[in-house]
């Protein structure tokens, strides 16, 4: 008799657990949906043809010259920007076989260095290719600063150069919407480190990453795209502007919260 009732208490244990997973699995699906249906347009994406001069990363400042009679001055404004603007730049996701053990638990930095890298390469990802580049990266980072975790901007912008050969590859402090919507037109995909948990990304696990690394690839009207890593859904991912540049931070040792909002313009050679 204990038998036959220890036996129908391992069912019901399995039934339980059964229908436990199935209704996550179920809400996780709905959830998706939801996010697919609900997700605003976006521009098309495009790929600016390059240019022999690269335009500069912030506005250029407004200049007084002489116009008509003795002492007669205008403004010469920056130039007009895009309402809405796409870079074409391909995604991953930091795990790229959805596996989140170390390194890809922390391997946003890297991520967002090779989308940046294979847009100007016009590459794209399947699941290995991006395994390989990302274990690629966190080896050569281990070479060349004896750890590959949490890479504040200069450091990640010294591994995009010597690794990835390119020449010019700026770390531009205190930045505004502006700077980052000018630079993105100029064809310059951007990438940015943040305070992971002030983004409010529903897709992250609770609390979300105190410090994570993204591209932001375009905007529309009031909202930046972005191809956001940490997560399988972050292709073209939007977050309005100031949500986004609030949680703007560099690793800063470790004080992420108070590090200075910074980006890092990657320019083909």
């Amino acid at each position: 008799m204990r038998a036959k009732q220890g036996s129908i208490a391992i069912a019901l244990l399995i039934l339980t657990l059964a229908g436990a997973a199935s209704a996550f699995v179920f809400r996780v699906q709905i959830r998706d949906l939801v996010f697919k249906y609900t997700q605003e347009p976006i521009p098309k994406a495009v790929t600016p043809p390059r240019r022999p001069e690269s335009p500069t990363v912030t506005p250029p400042r407004s200049r007084s010259e002489p116009r008509g009679g003795a002492g007669e001055a205008h403004e010469i404004p920056p130039p007009l920007l895009p309402l809405e603007f796409n870079l074409a730049v391909p995604f991953t996701p930091q795990a790229p076989h959805a596996n989140w053990d170390q390194p890809y638990q922390d391997g946003c930095e890297e991520a967002a260095a090779l989308m940046v890298h294979f847009f100007y390469t016009n590459r794209t990802f399947t699941p290995d290719i991006a395994d390989d580049a990302i274990l690629a990266a966190v080896a050569f980072e281990d070479r060349r600063f004896g750890f590959n975790k949490d890479t504040n901007a200069e450091q990640t912008a010294t591994f995009i150069r010597e690794l990835y050969g390119y020449k010019n590859v700026d770390v531009v402090y205190d930045i505004t919407v502006d700077d980052v919507k000018r630079t993105i037109a100029s064809g310059f995909p951007v990438i940015v480190p943040a305070y992971g948990r002030a983004l409010g990304n529903p897709f992250f696990t609770p609390p979300g990453p105190e410090y994570h690394m993204l591209v932001i690839k375009g905007y529309t009207r009031d909202k930046f795209i972005t191809n956001d890593p940490g997560t399988r859904r972050g292709a073209d991912f939007l977050y309005p502007y100031e949500t986004l540049l609030s949680a703007v931070h560099d690793w800063n040792g470790g004080d992420v919260q108070n590090g200075r909002k910074v980006m890092i313009v990657v320019k083909p050679n």
